[in-house]
């Protein structure tokens, strides 16, 4: 008996333990380190406007998306700005390439959009930014 009262009490000091990982709080977001460093004008769905640095879709300097059947990536060295309109399941790209040609691509509302602003690192979901403007590579 005495063995089971020891087996529980550990079993109970593990469960305790174990749930104080986070207690609930907020990850931080963490800019990653993209292989170009691109400068860019951000705006989010809400008219909030902020100039970003290190600018990553999915951590990559480039875009991915649905044409038709097709699937293709778009580099940021082609784009001088995107934006973006929520339909759907879907979020649509209106991307306006360095040569004045524009491209309609379908991307996944839930693509996560990194950066770094000024004051702060950023992390921004596709469906929630409204367009990206003046795509410059800091050389």
């Amino acid at each position: 008996m005495k063995k089971a009262w020891y087996f529980l009490l550990l079993v109970v000091i593990g469960f305790i333990t174990l749930g104080m990982g986070s207690l609930g709080g907020q990850d931080s977001v963490e800019t990653p380190e993209p292989n170009r460093v691109y400068t860019v004008k951000l705006i989010d769905q809400s008219d909030v406007s902020m100039e970003l640095e290190k600018l990553t879709c999915n951590s990559q300097t480039y875009i991915t998306g649905e044409m038709g059947r097709a699937r293709l990536s778009i580099d940021f060295l082609k784009i001088s700005a995107i934006f973006f309109y929520l339909e759907d399941d879907k979020v649509r790209a209106e991307v306006t390439l360095n040569d004045g040609q524009k491209a309609t691509i379908y991307m996944e509302k839930n693509v996560p959009w990194f950066g770094k602003a000024s004051f702060a690192d950023v992390r921004i979901e596709t469906k929630d930014i409204k367009a990206i403007e003046t795509f410059v590579l800091k050389k």
